[in-house]
């Protein structure tokens, strides 16, 4: 590393007994517990199971947006080799670790809740009666097979842990070599799993060439895979809760702004973690603005893709496909939420991101990625919740599951990200990508406050 790198030994140092901080760890375990209730108290308590399953559905989509997202922003920086991303790049393969435990919710949930999929032989609709005859024979032809409970289950566990493999061995190549120099400082103060991951390495140089070889070839594989496992996502787990409606965009929406969400969830750890994990000398505000205006691009294509797919169902003025929309727009129990996603999603944020010094803001910055973030929660509620229930939104014990649901899967979101982050180097320490290129010229501005 050149002498224009800042100093990695405190970040390397920081490791030695690193807990979270008891506020997090403390407060994670609540929200946890608070989903716990929530859930129970949705299916046992209120009696409304279908519900509250679908409020499960919204969170695991939004937590596994975060997780995958984060490897998917850790992939562009090694496909682009890119350089100003490169402080915050082992934080979004710290999102990662969450995935497995995804995976398992996910069994869960088709496992135990698949059942508030209309086309489900024991569907079960709450707050209302909904005609589940299809609208075609053909149409019912087509999808007989398709939505198949055991054939629809097996191919989301599937694919996803498909997934979930390439991801592991991208990180795994990513971080052998961090740990590696890690180890040579902390001797016999390094943790002992580390040594799963170094057997077997040679020297430092050779660890980090073999790395870089290794994450480029996984590259390419793990975006095409994000691209067709999240497609499915959309398609299976959201777009089939109303099985006569569609839309061909709705896969690509739902993984470009999986990937938004990723990056406001990112921006919003890098910088309100980044004093407890010593990474102020790189987390500055020139990443914060580079995040920044990332986030303002996801924005716009957000947008894009929403007025793209209402746009040709407006004009061509179909049944099955005005349905959809006019439950969720015009409907009084869900068009505030519309409104709010409106706001939240788009005018908002919008508006905010235009500026450039709130990017470069610490507290300001932090505020605009949980908007974003909140703001995907309500779309995914939108997008879900109207499908298995027919009742008023706006009663108090839904709103209440709702949220009470969501916090639970950021609680645990947190605390699996959390202790991945004490364990492992929060810095790619070892990236020659993270020292600026020596042929670049920065020009600052005379505010170059972190």
């Amino acid at each position: 590393m050149s002498s224009g790198l800042p100093n990695l030994n405190p970040v390397i140092d920081g490791l030695i007994g690193r807990k979270l901080p008891n506020s997090v760890h403390y407060g994670s375990l609540a929200a946890m517990a608070v989903g716990v209730v929530a859930f129970f108290a949705g299916v046992v308590v209120l009696g409304k199971p279908a519900y509250t399953w679908g409020a499960y559905l919204v969170g695991l989509v939004y937590t596994l947006a975060i997780a995958q997202g984060g490897v998917i922003f850790a992939i562009l920086m090694t496909g682009t080799t890119g350089r100003w991303g490169r402080p915050v790049k082992r934080i979004g393969e710290a999102f990662g670790f969450f995935l497995p435990v995804g995976w398992l919710l996910l069994a869960v949930f088709l496992v135990f809740g698949i059942y508030v999929y209309s086309w489900h032989p024991e569907t079960i609709i709450e707050g209302g009666q909904v005609d589940l005859a299809p609208h075609s024979a053909e149409a019912a032809a087509s999808k007989e097979y398709w939505l198949a409970p055991g054939f629809f289950t097996a191919r989301q566990l599937a694919f996803l842990g498909i997934l979930i493999v390439l991801d592991g061995l991208y990180i795994y190549q990513s971080l052998r070599p961090d740990l590696v120099m890690a180890r040579q400082r902390l001797g016999n103060k390094a943790p002992a799993i580390w040594e799963t991951f170094t057997r077997g390495s040679g020297d430092l140089a050779t660890t980090v060439r073999e790395s870089l070889r290794g994450q480029a070839l996984l590259t390419p594989f793990i975006g095409l895979a994000y691209a067709l496992v999240f497609s499915f996502v959309g398609f299976d787990l959201i777009m089939s809760l109303s099985p006569w409606w569609f839309s061909n965009m709705f896969g690509g929406f739902i993984f470009m702004s999986s990937f938004w969400l990723a990056l406001a969830a990112l921006g919003a750890v890098a910088v309100a973690a980044r004093d407890w994990l010593r990474l102020g000398p790189f987390v500055t505000s020139n990443v914060t603005h580079d995040i920044g205006k990332l986030m303002l691009a996801g924005c716009m294509f957000w947008a894009y893709t929403t007025y793209a797919q209402l746009l040709p169902i407006w004009y061509t003025d179909m049944p099955e496909e005005t349905e959809f929309l006019l439950v969720r727009m015009r409907h009084p129990d869900w068009e505030w939420l519309a409104m709010m996603v409106g706001v939240t999603c788009f005018l908002a944020p919008f508006t905010i991101l235009v500026s450039r010094g709130i990017k470069k803001m610490r507290w300001p910055f932090f505020g605009i990625c949980l908007l974003v973030m909140v703001g995907l929660f309500l779309e995914r509620s939108l997008l879900v919740l109207p499908s298995v229930y027919f009742e008023s939104a706006l009663a108090t014990d839904t709103i209440l599951i709702s949220i009470g649901v969501w916090v639970g899967f950021m609680g645990l979101f947190i605390q699996v990200v959390g202790q991945v982050l004490c364990r492992i180097p929060p810095l790619v320490i070892s990236d020659p990508y993270l020292e600026p290129h020596p042929w670049d010229v920065h020009v600052h501005s005379l505010d170059h406050r972190a």
